[in-house]
């Protein structure tokens, strides 16, 4: 009973329940619903206005697009045509540029082709034109009692040079060494009122200085230092000419010195091949001669005291000055220190003429070195021939210009058979001159050394140089007076040996001149007659048992005695 009221209590209360439950559900719900159809549709509308917004405004943005594509288009038509109109100013600039690149190109192609003529590929190319050359502006003065005088003025610093110059004659055959010993004592042993060590000591003080020199033609003392000390120069030159002290210490000093000089005079063998030529091409001459203990012994004093009065006569004086020095300064020097020069006691002896050479041949000196040293040569011209220019080409090219000559190049160079070798052609005043060539080398290759020396002289004579050979020999010696006389020492001695020998005081502009007028068929000519291969003295010393090549290939040897 009791359970049966309690289930239907709990039944009346879940139909209660659900009575007024279940209704206000659906009602949540249904507003719920609505709520989210109300939100559904506000949310449509929303998204339709916000559609209806986007299409008005894609519609705007399209026209505004529209608008500005337009814009843009106007704009870009507006600027297709301005850039249009740029590029063809641009167009037109730029032919305008181009042409004018063009024509610089093409003027600076002219200016190109123009230079690359004008300026040289190589030094052989280069167009140099001939040298305008003029001697040097010198000045002349006679003296009262008769001494030439020659001035050559440059005051770029405050020095002076000054030469006085005398014709003398050649050592007696018996006293050979008499210059020699003449002049070393005259400067060595001071003047009777300036003794030696006080004329040094002068010297010195005034860091001047003031020498003497002897040739077999020429007497020579001269000296240099500042311009204000020329009068004590001059001075000192007047007190050894008038008053010489010739002390027998002093003679005796001298001799010692060139008997040692004599004793060691074979001590070297290529001093020994050179002086043998000299006196195989002048025999019993003045220019061949030497010193021995001999003619050394000979000298005395008095011998010096007349050979010294023989010299300084002021007629046959030559002074020469250069430096910073005026023509009326010069002329007062030379008044007041040399007007008491006097007359000579004796004549001058001449240079004899050329005597006639040794004949060809080989001259064999023995020395056991384990070099041979050897030197050929003849006779050749004198000053006045007229192939003298030509000659002077002619040997620099066979072996006068070092590296560049064809001696050096063959033997030295291509060969390695010498470290030196070389050759020289002179053509003095009095006597004939000569040609020689000379090289050392190690002994077992002087054989061949030889044979090529010979061989290339030969073909030398026979033909001469090349067109190349002989133009830049020449443009060397024609170019070299550039710098030849830029010394005014060097100028100055020059013009007093041409004064001395009585020629015109312009030969070096003559020379130049002579010397640019030359051709290659006046070389060649020049080798052709005054290169004589069949005339060759050879000297050769060494031992020739060490040779790689018997010596009598070369011709009949001659034995020399040099002890």
């Amino acid at each position: 009973m009791n359970n049966r009221r309690i289930i239907v209590i709990l039944f009346v209360f879940l139909f209660v329940w659900c009575s007024f439950t279940i209704p206000v559900v659906i009602a949540e719900k249904s507003e719920t619903v609505r709520d989210e159809s109300i939100a559904s549709t506000a949310r449509d509308e929303s998204i339709a206005s916000t559609a209806r917004d986007k299409s008005i405004a894609s519609t705007a943005r399209d026209k505004s697009v529209a608008s500005t594509a337009r814009d843009k288009s106007v704009a870009s038509t507006a600027r297709d045509k301005s850039v249009a109109s740029t590029a063809r100013d641009k167009s037109v600039a730029s032919t305008a540029r181009d042409e004018s690149i063009a024509s610089t190109a093409r003027d600076k192609s002219i200016a190109s082709t123009a230079r690359d003529k004008s300026v040289a590929s190589t030094y052989k190319d280069i167009d140099i034109p001939e040298l305008q050359w003029q001697i040097p502006k010198y000045s002349e003065f006679k003296s009262k009692n008769g001494i030439a005088g020659l001035v050559v003025e440059d005051n770029e610093v405050p020095l002076v040079y000054f030469v006085l110059s005398f014709p003398v004659s050649p050592d007696p055959a018996d006293k050979v060494g008499l210059a020699e010993m003449t002049a070393w004592t005259l400067r060595n042993g001071g003047s009777v009122n300036i003794p030696a060590d006080s004329l040094n000591d002068i010297v010195e003080f005034k860091s001047a200085w003031i020498g003497v020199w002897a040739g077999q033609e020429q007497f020579h003392i001269s000296g240099s230092g500042h311009k204000d000390d020329l009068p004590m120069l001059m001075n000192l030159a007047k007190e050894l000419i008038l008053n010489p002290a010739y002390s027998e210490d002093k003679i005796e000093l001298k001799r010692s010195t060139m008997l040692e000089k004599i004793r060691r005079r074979y001590d070297r063998p290529n001093g020994i091949a050179h002086r043998e030529l000299n006196k195989l091409i002048y025999p019993d001459h003045p220019f061949g001669r030497e010193t021995s203990e001999a003619t050394v012994n000979s000298i005395t004093r008095d011998d010096l005291l007349a050979y010294h009065k023989q010299i300084f006569d002021p007629s046959s004086a030559i002074i020469g000055f250069s430096g910073d020095i005026t023509l009326s300064k010069a002329k007062s020097l030379t008044k007041k220190y040399l007007k008491k020069l006097k007359k000579r006691q004796g004549k001058i002896v001449s240079i004899p003429s050329t005597p006639k050479q040794a004949g060809a041949g080989v001259y064999y000196a023995y020395k056991d070195v384990s070099q041979a040293f050897i030197t050929m040569g003849h006779q050749t011209i004198d000053y006045n021939n007229p192939q003298r220019h030509a000659a002077e080409i002619m040997n620099r090219i066979l072996g006068g210009s070092g590296f560049n000559s064809l001696l050096t190049k063959r033997i030295r160079v291509d060969e390695g058979l010498t470290y030196s070798i070389w050759s020289m052609f002179s053509s003095p005043v009095p006597v004939k001159g000569k040609f020689k060539a000379s090289a050392s080398t190690r002994i077992d290759q002087a054989g061949r050394t030889l044979a090529l020396m010979t061989e290339i002289i030969t073909d030398y004579q026979e033909n001469g140089p090349s067109e190349e050979q002989f133009e830049n020999a020449k443009q060397a010696i024609v170019n070299s007076y550039v710098w030849k006389y830029e010394s005014s020492d060097n100028f100055l001695y020059r013009l007093t040996y041409l004064k001395w020998r009585g020629l015109p005081l312009d030969t070096p502009q003559r020379d130049l001149e002579a010397y640019q007028k030359l051709t290659l068929e006046d070389v060649r000519k020049a080798a052709k007659e005054l290169l004589h291969p069949d005339k060759l003295i050879i000297v050769m010393v060494g031992d020739k048992e060490k040779l790689d090549r018997p010596l009598e290939d070369f011709g009949t040897i001659h034995e020399l005695n040099i002890e």
